[in-house]
């Protein structure tokens, strides 16, 4: 009887062995099935625009109320439009208000979709390089410290075209109003 004590203790041990080595070996391979199902989410590349993207603040004016900017197209590529945010004072770092709404289209050239504003009516049209466009924003609710400019443009990306951001090429100008 002690012989056979031995054989089942023996088999005990190894059964809770097996039982690990199954739990951590359905642990990987659920984590293999979860990453390989996560990693579809992430993009694979960024969309960037061409480095020569550049637009120039030609000439501005303010008021109490409105902004009034000249933009020129100093790059060597076209672009369809930008990004405008400001900064309440100079100890703000990074302007965050965004001044597309109120984009005044009875008074300027182009079009504003409340999150960027397009240089012409029509958002595929090009501004080209040279080109130059009076945009005024009124209605302000205050007056602003700086303003930051990111140009953007339609790039085809995949067989499609995307309204992509220019970061890279951004610009600010220190309001003094």
């Amino acid at each position: 009887m002690g012989k056979m004590n031995k054989k089942r203790r023996s088999k005990r041990g190894l059964s809770v062995v097996i039982g690990y080595v199954l739990l951590i070996t359905f642990g990987i391979i659920l984590s293999a099935i979860v990453y390989q199902y996560l990693r579809t989410f992430v993009p694979s590349d960024i969309d960037q625009c061409p480095s020569d993207v550049s637009i120039f603040i030609q000439d501005y004016s303010c008021s109490a109320n409105q902004l009034n900017l000249t933009l020129k197209n100093n790059g060597k590529f076209n672009m369809q439009g930008y990004f405008l945010y400001a900064a309440n004072s100079s100890n703000d770092s990074l302007a965050t208000i965004n001044l597309a709404k109120y984009f005044d289209s009875s008074l300027s050239q182009g079009l504003s979709n409340n999150v960027s504003i397009y240089f012409n009516i029509n958002p595929y049209e090009n501004f080209t390089s040279g080109d130059i466009r009076y945009n005024v924003f009124s209605g302000l609710p205050k007056q602003y410290y700086s303003i930051d400019i990111i140009p953007a443009r339609f790039q085809k990306i995949g067989g499609t075209q995307k309204f992509v951001s220019c970061g890279n090429s951004e610009i600010m100008q220190v309001l003094s109003c």
